[in-house]
Formats: C-alpha cells, structure tokens, sequence
C-alpha cells in the first residue's frame, strides 16, 4: 500500500505571541462567531471525576445561557473526555448526552441506581479500561491500544469513534484542506459543532532521549491545528540538535512524517508529509489523526512513568511531531515521541487561555483535594496546580523548587487573598471542610511573563475559580436524607454503602474495583453538585440565572 502525502499548513509562532496571531483568527467562522465573545472556561484534570464534573459544568453553562458568552473551551485529561464529545457532537444529540443531572431535590436513592442508556453518565460507570487495553494490544493496535480504548469508551455511544476520520472546526477549514489535498474529501472529517466555543485539549510531548529524560513540552490539540507553540531546544546532555514547536501544524497533518517539501507563504508554510497506512507488518500508523488520538494523549496520566522507567508507549499515544522553527542550518524533521497526559504539565486548562489574551475567565478545579483552612499558605490544603500558579512549590524530593507554572505577579499576596476569599464560604468540621452555597471566588490579578508556555506579562484577568468541594446547601436540599446523612458522617462511620465516604472527592483512579468506573450513586451525585455549585458560581459573577 502507498503512503498517503498531505499538503499542510505550518504556522510559525513567536514565543509570544499576540492574541491575533493564533491561527483560528483566519477562519471565518471564528471571527464571526466567537472572537467578540469574551469569557474563557477551563476544565481541569482528574480522570472521571473529573469528567463527571465537567459534565454538570457544561450543562450549569447552558442552564444559564452563559455558554453563549463563551468563546473558548479549554480542557485537560478527564476535563477533555467529557468536553470533545460534548463539541463534536450534533445538537440533537445534546439531551442523550446530559441524561439525568437532576436537582438535589429530586435525588433519591430509589431512582439513582442506573444512569441512561447511552448518556454520557452511561460512559462513567462503563468506564472499564484494562480489559479493553489488553484486548486492544491483542489485536496489534501498539501504541493506538488506548486511543482505541478511550474512543470506545467516550465517543462510540455518540456515534463519534470514528479513528480513521480526521477532525477540523468548520466547511470552511474542511474546504481549505480537501481544496490543497485531492485525496481528501469533506466526509473525512468530524467537525466541531456550529456555535460551540473554540476547544483546546492539552497534553505533554515527553522527550525521553539521552540523559535528560525529564524533557516535556506543552501541546495543544484543536479543532484548526495541533503542536507546540513555544519553541524549545533539546538539552539532554549528548547534543542539542533536536528542536521542538515553534508553532503548529493543520491537526489532520499533525503524527506524520517528514517534510518533504516546505513552501513558504504568508504567514504560513505549505509542507508535504506524510501518513503511512496500516499494513500487516506497521501496526502503529493509521490514516487520520483522530478525536480518539487527542483524548488518550490529553488523558494518559500512567504514561510518564511507563516513560521515565523505560518501558516505552505500552499502548499509550506516540506521535511524529514536526518542528516548525529550527535555526538556519539546521533540518526539519518529526520524529516520534509520546504524548501523554496534559495535567504533567499543567492540570488546570488555564495557560492556554491566558496565552490567547483572555481577559475573563471561568476556571472549574475539579479536585480530588478538599481545600481545608490554615493560619498560612503552607497550612493550607489546597490544590497544587492552583498553588503553583501563585508561588514556588518544592519539587518531588524536595531538593528544589518547581517555577514553571508562576504565571501571576504578586503571587503569594494574590494567593493569600483567594484564600480569605476561599476561607469566607467554608465551615470546617472536625471531620470535614464544607462550604456553604459552593466554593468559589473571583479575583482581579496580571499576568508575568511565562517562557515555559509563551505568556506575556501586564495583562490584567478576571478569575472565577470554582472548586470542588462539598455544598452545605447542596446536601440540605437532597430529597434523600439517607444520602445526605451519609455524606455529612464522612469518617464517622465504618459502613459506606453507597461509595460516598470522600465525596466529591473521589479518587483519579482506583475509587472503586475497577481501574476508572464510578457507580450510578457517585455519577449522579456529582454531575448533580458540580451542577449546582457552577449555576451559583455564574449567578454571584453574572446575576440571576435562566432557570
């Protein structure tokens, strides 16, 4: 079989970057639809909880009619499983995929022991994900295993695995490439919802090659383009001839190989690769760059350790990534590496929208930390990716400090300040920290520059940041009371029948027997509580909602 070769556009990026330099500002539809809308919203990491969170998020930011100020999506891991489908779905798909987030006052235990067929809650508790890898490694998928899986998981109920289609945003963007490419053709491609916002899904290239194996690089997928937008360079000690990023390139040419020929133009280059199709002795290639591929990448927190053990991909995601900036002199040319989880870089989806110079912002910290009072920063419980966007923290051995994600200025006296605003809507507990309506709090802050992830300095943001945390007044409006009782007795008791003994903080993996599946009881309690807790996050920031 021959090798499938692409036209593509490569887009060049400066380190950093103005907003209208990004490359979705050449798109039509872009331009008319969304780049006036002002309101950014991230969707953390977290495997299914997270997940399940950002569920009742989306369906809080449609219940508001917010979702229409939305101009970006941007989500990391679990927040990425609920969000792709959620985008590439068609609208008269949307109330299977809701299925049941009901109110508290309308939770009993009677009727919470199932979820809908086929709904996205269906997904969560049919989440089984080691006999299904195993089987996919059986049938030689290599490193395409858990991109199988995890399509089969979240996207076949939809309708949307589909791994030999590409994805783009609109007839447009599809347009511009079937116009460049004869052998493509518009039913080839999955497309981004009209009206939805701009998604971003995040991952981390690991460069394990040479002595530096803790070389990692910030990527982001798209519905327009995939890559690298900072420009990095391979310092492991052997040589510094690899190069990495630089820009993008369009996501259906994103894992090829080459170039084989580079074009300049305006603004962009024109570079020919190539895609191999699958053949019997290749089972790793295949022919579209897929919804599947972007999710396990976003999504494959186990595949760090795989890689700094040496182990290799052990069916996670390998992707050809192509540099679009090298020096004079030197060649262009992808090799493999892996792409794995977003959150080892950044689990909070927030940089992507700080670099594209959103100004308003809706940031869901969909946790498994409870955030507990103290009398200083170090005291305090709280989420480390949030922390670490404020001050320093030690590095894993505590031999250092990790200083790659400080992306504000005065970043201990602005932590210290969301704490007391944190620290006003909860009630601690012996047993427990409890907020009142919901934890959640706005803040004013500027950004410093970043190099890690292109962020210029001096640009002034407003946060909303909701954390997941238990809702007194959530609980108190359960119709059950058995429910209610059980979660108030958190640590109180030896007997949890119902799985409930840390919610809603539940385990990124192994809360139950299997490896990610929540119970019917865990999905529609907290898709139920993110639900709630966001419609009071957007009602304090935005006034009274669209019930």
């Amino acid at each position: 079989m021959m090798a499938i070769r692409y036209q593509v556009l490569a887009f060049p990026m400066d380190n950093l970057a103005q907003p209208q330099q990004f490359p979705e500002h050449r798109l039509p539809g872009f331009r008319q639809r969304l780049n006036e809308k002002p309101l950014g919203v991230a969707f953390s990491g977290g495997g299914t909880r997270s997940a399940c969170c950002t569920l009742g998020q989306l369906k809080a930011l449609h219940d508001t009619g917010v979702i229409k100020r939305v101009g970006y999506l941007s989500a990391v891991s679990g927040g990425s499983w609920a969000s792709v489908p959620y985008g590439f779905l068609p609208a008269h798909q949307l109330p299977q995929f809701w299925g049941a987030i009901l109110p508290p006052s309308q939770l009993r235990e009677r009727d919470i022991q199932a979820v809908p067929e086929r709904s996205f809650q269906h997904c969560l508790v049919n989440a089984g994900v080691v006999t299904r890898l195993l089987g996919a490694a059986l049938q030689g998928r290599g490193d395409e295993s858990y991109a199988e899986v995890i399509g089969r998981i979240f996207l076949a109920p939809f309708g949307l695995h589909q791994p030999q289609m590409a994805f783009s945003y609109d007839l447009h963007s599809v347009a511009e490439a079937c116009d460049a490419n004869a052998n493509l053709s518009p039913d080839q491609f999955q497309r981004l919802r009209d009206g939805v916002p701009y998604l971003l899904v995040g991952a981390t290239l690991l460069n394990g090659d040479g002595i530096g194996r803790t070389q990692r690089y910030h990527v982001e997928y798209t519905p327009y383009y995939s890559g690298v937008r900072v420009s990095h360079r391979d310092r492991d000690g052997i040589g510094d001839d690899e190069h990495f990023g630089g820009g993008y390139l369009s996501s259906y040419g994103y894992d090829c190989a080459g170039p084989y020929r580079v074009v300049s133009g305006e603004g962009t280059l024109t570079m020919t690769v190539k895609r191999s199709p699958r053949t019997l002795f290749d089972w790793t290639n295949e022919k579209a760059f897929s919804l599947s591929d972007i999710m396990a990448s976003s999504g494959a927190a186990p595949q760090q350790l795989t890689n700094a053990l040496g182990l290799g991909a052990l069916g996670f995601p390998e992707f050809y990534h192509l540099p679009v900036q090298v020096p004079d002199g030197v060649q262009r040319l992808a090799e493999e590496y892996a792409h794995s989880d977003g959150g080892h870089m950044e689990n909070l989806g927030i940089m992507p929208l700080l670099a594209r110079g959103v100004t308003r912002l809706l940031v869901f910290i969909n946790t498994k930390c409870p955030y507990i009072p103290g009398d200083d920063i170090e005291s305090t419980n709280i989420n480390k990716s949030l922390k670490a966007l404020f001050v320093p923290l030690r590095d894993n051995l505590g031999l250092g400090q990790f200083r790659d994600n400080l992306v504000f200025e005065q970043g201990e006296s602005k932590l210290n300040e969301l704490r007391a605003l944190f620290d006003a809507r909860v009630q601690r507990t012996p047993f427990a920290s409890v907020a009142h309506k919901g934890l959640f709090a706005t803040q004013t802050l500027v950004t410093r520059d970043n190099p890690v992830y292109g962020i210029a300095g001096g640009r002034e943001v407003t946060i909303t940041w909701v954390y997941n945390q238990r809702s007194q007044a959530w609980e108190n409006a359960l119709a059950d009371e058995r429910l209610a009782q059980e979660i108030r007795q958190q640590g109180q008791d030896d007997w949890d029948p119902y799985g409930l003994d840390n919610f809603p903080h539940f385990e990124t993996f192994m809360e139950n027997a299997a490896v990610i599946d929540m119970t019917p009881v865990q999905t529609h309690l907290l898709a139920s509580l993110a639900r709630y807790v966001a419609k009071r996050a957007i009602t304090d920031s935005w006034g009274e909602v669209e019930d």
